[in-house]
C-alpha cells in the first residue's frame, strides 16, 4: 500500500545496495538514530501530540491463516453474550469485504504496510484449491500486501510450489488448472528460521527494512519451528527449521547493527486466551515462551497457526492474532519519533471484516471470472445431511465428523483387494471444516451437501495408505496422542466403526491407555497379533510426530482420502451423526 524503498533487495547488484545502505545508515548517524534513547513507549490514548513534526506515524493491517477463504463463508465473530448466555455473533469474512476494510482503514495513513502472518493458502476450499491457489494470490496482490511470513500450509506442495507462487508461472503438474500467464505474489515472503540443510542459506529473506520518511522500519518473518512435524515429509526434505527466538534474536542483533530500532517480528506461530476477539484474557500457548525469550527491540509480535484471536501487550510488546478465514483484520498503529527511530507509542485493535461495507470491484471481478469454472464442479450435489455434522470434539477427543472420515477411510480399504483393513485412523488436524446442514453454497436446498463442501472438509488430497501393524504398535500408537511437542497438548486420533478404546486422563504420559481396553468388534486386541491398518498418507510418514506409523510394513498405496470420503457420502446419504462413543476418557 504504501510507497517505500527497500534497502535489502533480491536484486544482482548487491554493491550499490550496500552502497545506498550505508550512505543511509550515516545519515541516520547523524540525526541520532543510531545511538539516542527515546522515552518508555506508551499508548496513543496517553498524549495528544500524536502529530508532532519529530514523530512519524505508521500503520500496519494484518491478516493470518486465510486458507484460500475468498468467498464468505459461515464464519462468524462472538461480540459477547446475552442474558442468558448465549453468544450474540456477527457474519464475517470474504475477501470483496476484506479489501474495503484494508482501503478504508489504510486511507487514514499513508504510511500503511499490509501483511500476513502465514498460511494464506493450502487447506483452501476448492474455489482456490481447483486453481492452485492462484485465485489467493492475485487477490492479495489486489489488497496490497507487502509481506508475508511462510506458514505450514504454505508448504503442503512443496518448496517448489511456493518459489512458483512467489516467482510466477504455470504449475507444470497435470490436473490442475493453474494458469501459465500467473504473475506469481507481488508480496515477499519471509522466513529467517527455514535454511538449505545443504548450504545454511535462507530459502528466502530473513528480513525486509523499509525506509519510511527516512526512519528504518525492520521487519522479520519466521516460520513454526514444528512445522516437519506437521506437513508431509517428502514437502520439507532437505530444510531445516530453526528456533524460533533464537533466530529472532540473531537477526534482531542484525538490524540494530544497521541502525533498525523499529522492528515487527511476523511469526506463524501463536497462543489462545479466553475472552473476546480483542481481548487477552488467560492468554497461554508457545508464542509466550518465543517472546519471553526475545530481545526487548521487537515492538510488535503479529501471530498466527492458531486460528485465535486476541490483542495483547506482553511483556510491554505488542502481540496480536487475527482469527482466520479473513474474519478480522488488525489495525496497529505506531509512533516513531525521528530523533530515535524508535517507537514511543502504539496501540492495535482487532477489526471484524464485517460484511456492511460496499464490495470491492476488483475482487468480485476475480471471483465471477474463476466461479463460471469451478461452479459445475463444486455445485454438485453428493448427498443429504440430517443435522450439522462436526469436528468439534467430546471430552475423550472424539467428534462426530471425525467418526465419518474414517468410516469412509475403511469402508474404502476394507475389501482384500483394497488393502483388507479392520481399522482406520485419520488426525483431527486433517477435518478443516464442518458439514452444516443450513450452509449454502449454491443452488442446493438445506441438508444437501455438495463436492465443493466435501472438498472443504479433505482438501489436501493425501492418498490413503493401508499397513500392517502389531497389537503392541497400535498401543503405542495411542499413547503417542499424548506425547505432544507442545506441553499439556494431546492430538486425538479419530477412529472407525468397530474399534474402542479407553484412556485415562490423569495417568502419566505413557501410560494413559491400558491396552487390554482396545477392541475391535468388542473383542480385546492381542498384542502379538497384527492387523490392517488405514490412514491417510501424511500420517503414514509420520506426521503429526505419530512416529509409530512409520514401523508399518506390507504398506499399500489406495485412493485419495477425498474420493473416499466423497464415495462414503454418495452410499450412506442420508447421513446423521453417530453417538461417539468409540473412545471413551476416565478421570
Amino acid at each position: 500500500m504504501l510507497k517505500k524503498y527497500n534497502c535489502l533487495t533480491n536484486k544482482p547488484n548487491r554493491h550499490l545496495a550496500l552502497y545506498l545502505c550505508l550512505m543511509i545508515l550515516v545519515s541516520l548517524a547523524s540525526l541520532g538514530c543510531l545511538e539516542a534513547s527515546g522515552p518508555e513507549k506508551g499508548t496513543l490514548e496517553d498524549t495528544q501530540e500524536n502529530t508532532s513534526e519529530n514523530t512519524l506515524k505508521v500503520q500496519i493491517l494484518a491478516i493470518n491463516d486465510l486458507h484460500g477463504q475468498i468467498e464468505p463463508s459461515t464464519s462468524k465473530v462472538v461480540t459477547g453474550y446475552n442474558e442468558t448466555g448465549a453468544p450474540i455473533c456477527v457474519d464475517s469474512g470474504g475477501m470483496e469485504y476484506l479489501a474495503t476494510h484494508i482501503k478504508e482503514l489504510s486511507s487514514e495513513n499513508p504510511n500503511t504496510f499490509v501483511v500476513s502472518a502465514g498460511d494464506s493458502m493450502g487447506a483452501s476450499p476448492l474455489f482456490s484449491a481447483l486453481f492452485q491457489d492462484e485465485p489467493t494470490i492475485k487477490a492479495l496482490n489486489m489488497m496490497g500486501i507487502d509481506f508475508s511470513a511462510v506458514g505450514n500450509h504454505d508448504l503442503d506442495e512443496g518448496l517448489g510450489e511456493l518459489m512458483r507462487i512467489q516467482n510466477g508461472s504455470c504449475q507444470p503438474t497435470d490436473g490442475n488448472l493453474s494458469n501459465s500467464s500467473f504473475e506469481g505474489a507481488h508480496f515477499q515472503f519471509l522466513a529467517a528460521n527455514i535454511v538449505n540443510e545443504s548450504t545454511n542459506a535462507t530459502i528466502f529473506p530473513a528480513y525486509n527494512i523499509t525506509y519510511v520518511q527516512g526512519v528504518p522500519i525492520g521487519f522479520i518473518g519466521i516460520a513454526l519451528k514444528d512445522t516437519p512435524y506437521i506437513v508431509t515429509a517428502s514437502k520439507v526434505k532437505g530444510l531445516r527449521f530453526l528456533d524460533e527466538a533464537t533466530t529472532i534474536n540473531e537477526q534482531v542483533k542484525k538490524l540494530k547493527s544497521m541502525g533498525v530500532k523499529t522492528i515487527v517480528v511476523i511469526i506463524h506461530d501463536g497462543g489462545s486466551q479466553e475472552g473476546l476477539y480483542n481481548e487477552s484474557l488467560n492468554m497461554s500457548g508457545p508464542i509466550l515462551d518465543v517472546i519471553n525469550a526475545t530481545d526487548d527491540e521487537v515492538d510488535v509480535f503479529i501471530t498466527g497457526h492458531t486460528h485465535q484471536a486476541y490483542n495483547a501487550v506482553i511483556d510491554g510488546r505488542l502481540v496480536t492474532e487475527a482469527g482466520s478465514a479473513g474474519n478480522l483484520l488488525t489495525d496497529i498503529d505506531l509512533v516513531i519519533s525521528n530523533e530515535t527511530c524508535d517507537v514511543i507509542e502504539e496501540r492495535s485493535r482487532n477489526v471484524i471484516v464485517s460484511r456492511d461495507v460496499p464490495e470491492d470491484s476488483e475482487i468480485s471481478e476475480l471471483i465471477e471470472e474463476y466461479e463460471s469454472q469451478v461452479a459445475p464442479l463444486a455445485d454438485r450435489v453428493i448427498c443429504n445431511i440430517t443435522e450439522n455434522i462436526t469436528s468439534t470434539a467430546s471430552d475423550s477427543g472424539e467428534s462426530a465428523l471425525g467418526d465419518v472420515i474414517a468410516d469412509a477411510q475403511l469402508y474404502a480399504t476394507s475389501n482384500s483387494s483394497n488393502g483388507g483393513a479392520v481399522i482406520a485412523f485419520t488426525n483431527p488436524g486433517g477435518i478443516r471444516t464442518d458439514l452444516v446442514y443450513d450452509q449454502i453454497s449454491g443452488e442446493e436446498l438445506p441438508g444437501q451437501v455438495t463436492y465443493g463442501e466435501a472438498f472443504s472438509v479433505q482438501p489436501f488430497g493425501n492418498d490413503l495408505v493401508t499397513m500392517t501393524l502389531n497389537g503392541t504398535q497400535i498401543d503405542a500408537l495411542l499413547e503417542q496422542q499424548f506425547d505432544n511437542p507442545s506441553p499439556g497438548s494431546k492430538r486425538i486420533l479419530q477412529v472407525s466403526k468397530g474399534f474402542s478404546y479407553t484412556w485415562n486422563e490423569s495417568a502419566p504420559t505413557g501410560e494413559k491407555v491400558d491396552i487390554s481396553s482396545i477392541k475391535i468388534n468388542g473383542t480385546s486386541i492381542d498384542p502379538s497379533s497384527t492387523y490392517r491398518v488405514t490412514m491417510n498418507g501424511f500420517l503414514a510418514d509420520g506426521g503429526d510426530n505419530f512416529s509409530v506409523m512409520k514401523e508399518g510394513t506390507d504398506r499399500m498405496v489406495g485412493s485419495p482420502d477425498l474420493d473416499a470420503f466423497v464415495n462414503y457420502l454418495e452410499t450412506f446419504s442420508p447421513l446423521a451423526p453417530g453417538s461417539e462413543n468409540r473412545i471413551v476418557m476416565e478421570k
